[in-house]
């Protein structure tokens, strides 16, 4: 018996061998015929297709530039505030015109120098200097390039004229020489409308950068203007007129012979301008790359199969080992049976084990979908694919484009579980998908369904009101609007819920539909966002007395709208989500929204003091948030000069003639970055806080004084009252006029 079982153990480890080593050649063997028929073509291809990639890179970079040269000639040739002008009986107006010219000379950062001249004038300017033009000619020299030709591509660039590089010594450049691409353009839309010249001066060094690239493989690289070599960066010493005569025809990709070698040429022509991108590689070294890579392929796959043959003996030992195991702890019982049949029979048993097991999981499943429904109505699952996948993993199919709430009142106590919506006569719907749980507090099943269509939802509601008409005589059953935004599930419940509140005043022969409810809250909701955008700004300013009396103008306004409760939830969770959204990064790290709002929470609120309750702890809890901590400013001194900027503002909003531009020719800095840095400082621009300053020195006049609208938006800073009146209804959602019959009112009946 000894001598069987050891002569098994060998049987069974040459078996396992034998099974692996043959995978493993089927594997190797495989490798090795990918690598003989497409390796070569593909290591070729990858080779060439990287410099197509790079020619592409190089010419979307440099149009990119010269688009942004083209596109400053044209604006400043628009623009009103560069106008021609003649030197000699204006001087005091090229200063200015040097000031205009600085933002455009560091925006085109591409170009070393750029120069402006009118037609109408016999000087040329800069960002830092202005001269005659014969005294700029008279300083650049260029070597294929007369001063007398320069003079008449100056005077006349046409639509654009690009100049070769070429050598070029000027004053302008250090004194040095440098090889540098011109390139004349009119001043203007076109030559016809030019007012003068923009004159842009690229040194090769720039294009030299341009050309850089991972890619070290050697070869010539061209880029050509109508048939001329504008610029180039050559490895190997070919004539150029050789290229050129390639590069004649159609065809994107050619070789040619030249002494004796073949040479790859890659070509990339541009679609708006006129000018063609040339790659030149050497045959050779294309073909010793691609050698290069399947040797060391099969470098790669011949250590593989010295590996996997090693592998494939030592998972054939292992995999006999516990073979050899499982059969000793089998009663032995049938000596004559087969290993693998002895180890089916054990498998087999714990299947029947296994079975029980799945049986007790699949009892859980109800609690698990429970809790998705409950977490989905809290809108825990905004991202549509993650509810996707949880909903997968407990067999709920969910992926459809179309889901609602269905809530139906409990009429019947001892029956606590929601209608089963799989069975007759529910399933005669196709295309949904429905899941109920119940809701105590309200004494109602809520019914979460996905479908197809439409349509398919508001049959099935209509067949679980008409079921509960037939079986208890009399039904409710409310349906909210259908929605396609998962993260809109909390706006849902709130709509089915404020239509199943209407049973008290509805017909139960009726479907309670959202839709049929109110019609009001469209109207009212736009005014309320209006409101809540002054909740904003008190909110980025910190100011506690600012947030009280904003939220009291939204109490207010609501107040007087003669909504339901249930409606006032609906407004409520909007501004809520809205504030929520703007001050995100407010909130603690580790605390989601959640740990604030939740809209079973909004949903148990019983009034409209509650509600308000509610919106006051969460902006209290975002201003005693710490403050997420802000980017380093550009200069040291940018924070004390804000402060400044803000104090400016608040000593001088009264003023008409106060803007941004004024500001910031008060405090010497440019508008833009006055902007930026006055936004990060204060979380809101300089012309939103002038405006909310104006706004609520407004507010003071029209609660204190018996001035007219003309006069205090006059004394507030304004030139006309429907600019002021214009601005007051964007911060307040009210015109002044309605504002100060609102706190008369209010003053009215306190009395």
């Amino acid at each position: 018996m000894k001598s069987f079982f050891t002569r098994m153990r060998a049987s069974t480890f040459v078996r396992f061998a034998l099974s692996y080593l043959l995978m493993l050649v089927i594997v190797l063997g495989a490798v090795f015929s990918y690598m003989f028929v497409y390796v070569r073509q593909e290591v070729r291809d990858k080779a060439l297709a990287n410099q197509v990639n790079r020619l592409s890179r190089i010419a979307s970079l440099n149009e990119n530039y010269l688009s942004a040269m083209l596109n400053s000639a044209v604006q400043m040739g628009l623009s009103p505030v560069i106008q021609p002008f003649v030197y000699e009986e204006e001087p005091a107006r090229a200063y200015d015109l040097l000031q205009q010219l600085a933002p455009y000379t560091v925006t085109n950062s591409f170009c070393d120098q750029m120069y402006l001249t009118f037609h109408s004038d016999d000087h040329i300017y800069s960002s830092t200097a202005s001269m005659t033009l014969r005294d700029f000619l008279d300083m650049t020299c260029f070597e294929h390039l007369s001063s007398d030709e320069l003079l008449s591509l100056i005077q006349n660039p046409g639509t654009l004229t690009m100049l070769p590089a070429q050598k070029v010594e000027s004053p302008l450049f250090n004194g040095k020489s440098n090889n540098v691409v011109t390139l004349f353009m009119p001043l203007g839309a076109s030559p016809t409308s030019s007012k003068g010249t923009m004159i842009f001066m690229v040194r090769d060094q720039v294009y030299r950068q341009l050309f850089a690239d991972v890619i070290q493989d050697a070869n010539n690289t061209y880029i050509l203007h109508d048939g001329k070599v504008l610029i180039s960066d050559t490895d190997y010493d070919i004539p150029v007129q050789r290229v050129l005569d390639a590069v004649d025809g159609e065809e994107n990709r050619t070789t040619f012979d030249w002494d004796g070698e073949q040479w790859q040429l890659l070509i990339h022509r541009s679609k708006e301008w006129p000018l063609c991108y040339v790659s030149l590689l050497w045959a050779a070294d294309i073909e010793h790359t691609v050698w290069a890579q399947m040797i060391s392929v099969a470098m790669v796959v011949s250590a593989l199969a010295a590996l996997g043959v090693l592998v494939a003996l030592l998972l054939a030992r292992r995999s006999t080992a516990p073979l050899r195991q499982i059969v000793s702890m089998l009663p032995a019982k049938d000596p004559a049976q087969d290993a693998f049949a002895s180890i089916q029979t054990g498998i087999q048993e714990l299947s029947a084990r296994n079975t029980d097991l799945s049986t007790r999981l699949e009892r859980s499943l109800p609690m698990q979908r429970h809790d998705f429904v409950l977490n989905f109505m809290k809108g825990r699952y905004a991202e549509r694919a993650k509810a996707v996948a949880v909903a997968e993993s407990i067999g709920m199919s969910i992926e459809r484009p179309y889901y609602a709430i269905i809530l139906n009142g409990v009429q019947d106590r001892s029956n606590h579980q929601p209608l089963d919506l799989r069975k007759p006569p529910f399933d005669q719907i196709t295309g949904t998908a429905a899941f109920g749980v119940e809701l105590m507090a309200i004494k109602a099943h809520l019914y979460l369904v996905f479908s197809d269509t439409q349509e398919a939802i508001r049959e099935l509601a209509g067949m679980i009101h008409q079921n509960g008409l037939e079986c208890n005589g009399h039904a409710v059953v409310a349906l909210s609007n259908i929605q396609t935004d998962f993260s809109a599930a909390p706006n849902a419940y709130l709509e089915a819920a404020t239509a199943f509140d209407n049973r008290f005043v509805m017909d139960d022969s009726t479907l309670l539909d959202y839709a049929a409810v109110s019609t009001s809250i469209d109207d009212i909701l736009p005014q309320a966002r209006k409101l809540t955008d002054g909740i904003h700004q008190a909110i980025s300013l910190r100011d506690r007395a600012r947030l009280a009396s904003r939220i009291d103008e939204l109490l207010h306004f609501l107040k007087h709208t003669n909504m339901s409760p249930f409606a006032f939830r609906l407004i409520y969770n909007d501004v809520i989500d809205k504030l929520l959204r703007r001050h995100m990064q407010s909130f603690v790290a580790g605390r989601g929204v959640q740990a604030y709002y939740d809209i079973f929470t909004l949903s148990s609120c019983q009034s409209i003091d509650d509600l308000d309750g509610l919106l006051r702890r969460l902006c209290v809890s975002i201003i005693e948030a710490p403050e997420e901590e802000a980017p380093a400013p550009v200069e040291e001194e940018v924070p004390s000069v804000i402060s400044q900027v803000a104090a400016y503002i608040r000593d001088h909003f009264r003023d008409p003639e106060l803007s941004i531009s004024a500001i910031a020719e008060a405090f010497d800095m440019p508008t833009a970055r006055l902007s930026l840095a006055f936004k990060d400082a204060m979380r809101m621009s300089p012309l939103e806080y002038l405006t909310l300053l104006r706004v609520e020195y407004s507010k003071e006049l029209l609660r204190g004084t018996e001035k007219s609208i003309k006069d205090i938006a006059a004394g507030v800073g304004y030139y006309d009252a429907s600019s002021f009146i214009r601005r007051f209804k964007q911060m307040t959602g009210v015109t002044p006029l309605q504002y100060r019959r609102s706190k008369e009112d209010d003053e009215n009946a306190e009395g």
